[in-house]
């Protein structure tokens, strides 16, 4: 009895099984029929039509520019299409006009411009260099280069580069991608030299305990004084903690004695081969609100009535709570004799 109950439970369950797949097999037929009709096409027509999902990719996103056909991404993988977009939009081609001129507008001839065209297009990862040289009107040009970036690096003996735009970006991804014109040259600037000073280097660092009182600088010297120097300075900040978690606005009074300052940029400076004669002002107020407790700037000063002319950077770190120390560093030159040539820091080449 034991057995054919077995032999009764199993065909019971055989059937039953057969049942379900049946069943299974007539509503996957009903659910494509209703797809076909609802898209009103066979059912393979449905299946194309059911929409991709969306995969994201390290593929940069990139904005159409005129004359640019977007690369189709429907039959790549994401690698062909990295590849596809950088050839498309770094692989442009890479024309250059261009003038180089001396501190006063005259042309420099036989200048050697010696460039380098960065190629980043998928397939090739490098940097072309050449060079070209300088008309007798300071004119040249740079053709026959295809890439994403151009950098220029002008030499001549008896002068130095005198301008901080030497780096042209032709890509399509950039925003504003350069664009040269043959009617209007860019104007590259190179300092002739008329004679070296001899300057006083500025590289001095100080820690001083909090105070409210301003703090005088004596540039030459390298040291705090009670009078004279040349740059007085005064940290205006609230009582408690000062710091990202807790931002408070704070400030500093920037004078300079008997004279005046011009802000400026560390890459202009290096550049500035002799002091403004005009523009400077006398002190002013840096506020900083945003709770960082670093101060970083460069300046063109003009102190102890005309006296010393001087280019530094300064950097300050206010004190994150009221019994800290505050840091100063000031890093630059100085000419102390009343002449505005800042000519020995440039590198003369022969």
């Amino acid at each position: 009895m034991r057995i054919r109950r077995s032999i009764l439970f199993f065909g019971a369950a055989i059937f039953v099984l057969i049942a379900l797949i049946l069943w299974q097999g007539k509503k996957s037929k009903e659910a494509l029929s209703t797809t076909a009709a609802e898209t009103n096409s066979s059912p393979q027509a449905a299946a194309r039509s059911t929409p991709t999902p969306t995969v994201k990719s390290n593929v940069p996103i990139v904005t159409a520019n005129p004359g640019i056909t977007n690369p189709s991404p429907h039959t790549e993988n994401k690698a062909e299409q990295a590849i596809n977009v950088l050839s498309t939009y770094n692989d442009v081609p890479i024309d250059f006009y261009g003038k180089v001129e001396d501190q006063v507008g005259g042309p420099v001839a036989d200048a050697t411009i010696n460039f380098g065209v960065r190629i980043y297009n998928g397939s090739n990862s490098t940097v072309k260099h050449g060079q070209v040289t300088t008309d007798g009107n300071g004119f040249f040009t740079i053709k026959g280069y295809h890439g994403q970036e151009l950098g220029l690096a002008p030499h001549k003996a008896g002068y130095s580069l005198a301008t901080t735009e030497t780096l042209f970006k032709y890509s399509h991804m950039e925003e504003h991608p350069f664009v040269s014109d043959p009617n209007n040259p860019t104007v590259i600037k190179m300092w002739k030299l008329q004679g070296a000073e001899s300057l006083i280097n500025i590289n001095k660092e100080y820690k001083i305990p909090f105070t409210s009182d301003p703090v005088i600088f004596d540039l030459i010297a390298g040291k705090l004084v009670a009078s004279g120097g040349d740059i007085k300075i005064k940290v205006n900040r609230p009582s408690g903690e000062i710091s990202e978690r807790r931002p408070q606005k704070w400030s500093i009074t920037f004078e300079v004695i008997n004279g005046g300052f011009i802000p400026t940029s560390g890459s202009e400076a290096a550049v500035t081969f002799i002091a403004p004669e005009q523009g400077y002002e006398a002190s002013t107020n840096f506020d900083n609100n945003n709770g960082i407790d670093m101060f970083d700037k460069a300046f063109f000063t003009d102190s102890r009535n005309g006296q010393v002319y001087s280019k530094f950077h300064l950097w300050i770190r206010i004190n994150n709570k009221p019994d800290d120390f505050m840091y100063f560093k000031f890093s630059g030159v100085a000419s102390t004799n009343g002449s505005r040539n800042w000519e020995a820091t440039a590198p003369a080449t022969e």
